[in-house]
């Protein structure tokens, strides 16, 4: 078994990694913490279906299993206000706890009802979608979208624990795995030439969802996210590299009213953030071209634009990270560094065209 701990001034949790570790009987420390106390089940239906079996051992540790309708629009203040509402009804409490069984909507949305449920109870993230496994499950962010942009109100909020089984990647479509490989893209190009080389040596494996390449892929991504983290939990600076692909990304997932997934999304934002990192001299067009290259290797068709720049840069001007009517980007800068940069959207157009 792969663990790593993440520690927050003294609050520390587990994440575990290992093929099987979702299965039935489960690990003795899994199981005592489960008997700790009542626990609600949030998944959604596509996840209950997929994992029944895990879903049925989970149920004798559940007191309320609610289940979600899949997708970014489940994450809004309705969807929040059922889930508390049905908590309130079945009597849960400030002792009890939540289990988010899914991807990055339920871990979003079950750990921001955790986080404001009686002003916070527990809860343990089970993600199950390769983007989740290496990137969104750990970290403590929580959200729910706004019509005026995604995760805009949310919370910094620590789990319990984080369990992951690399074997729950094999129920994924195809579409939605490949979605997740940008996030681990994205980890390749933060942490430079050494990752970027392992990922390529690893690739085919990769595609074939080989179990314990997988463990190793998914402890690296995790390893470096919680380094990061802990070195910057609220994000007030160096958290800030997780945003590469992410200003572009989340501007194109809304302006498709999110019907290309967030993974998706950050594979068309890094290949524009490269494109304006060589513009602004921050990397030779050689690295440029070895960095795409590695976006390339996930097997998406790109989508077609149908939206102008005008539109385009209004919907990345909603961006929370934005500040003093300035656009915030986190690009690559030689040598093997993330840096922030803040451009008008005048600037980006001269740059870009």
């Amino acid at each position: 078994m792969e663990r790593v701990v993440a520690d927050f001034q003294g609050r520390a949790y587990p994440i575990l990694i290992q093929p099987n570790v979702l299965s039935d009987p489960f690990l003795p420390e899994m199981e005592e913490m489960l008997k700790e106390r009542r626990w609600v089940l949030i998944t959604d239906d596509h996840v209950s279906t997929a994992l029944a079996s895990l879903v049925e051992t989970l149920k004798g540790y559940t007191y309320l299993k609610i289940e979600i309708q899949p997708g970014e629009k489940s994450k809004n203040f309705r969807q929040v206000e059922e889930i508390m509402e049905m908590m309130a009804e079945a009597g849960i409490n400030r002792y009890d706890g939540i289990i988010a069984l899914g991807g990055g909507v339920v871990g979003d949305l079950a750990g921001f009802c955790a986080s404001i449920y009686m002003r916070g109870i527990s809860w343990i993230q089970i993600p199950t979608t390769l983007l989740s496994q290496v990137d969104s499950s750990v970290g403590g962010k929580t959200g729910v979208n706004l019509e005026a942009g995604k995760n805009l109100v949310g919370s910094f909020y620590q789990p319990q624990a984080v369990w992951i089984d690399p074997f729950v990647l094999e129920t994924l479509p195809n579409k939605e795995y490949w979605g997740g490989c940008a996030e681990v893209i994205k980890y390749a190009i933060i942490q430079g030439s050494e990752m970027s080389e392992w990922i390529r040596e690893n690739w085919q494996d990769v595609m074939h969802k080989k179990p314990d390449v997988m463990t190793q892929l998914i402890k690296r991504c995790i390893a470096c996210k919680n380094t990061i983290v802990m070195a910057d939990e609220r994000e007030k600076g160096l958290r800030k590299v997780l945003n590469f692909g992410h200003t572009a990304g989340h501007a194109r997932e809304k302006l498709s009213n999110y019907t290309i997934s967030h993974g998706e999304a950050v594979r068309w934002g890094m290949l524009y953030e490269l494109e304006l990192a060589c513009r602004l001299h921050w990397i030779l067009p050689e690295k440029c071209s070895e960095y795409k290259e590695l976006v390339h290797l996930i097997p998406v068709e790109d989508e077609n634009e149908n939206f102008s720049g005008e539109v385009f840069m209004k919907a990345m001007a909603s961006d929370k990270k934005n500040r003093d009517n300035r656009i915030s980007f986190v690009l690559p800068k030689e040598p093997d560094l993330m840096e922030e940069i803040l451009l008008s959207p005048k600037e980006i157009q001269r740059l870009m065209t």
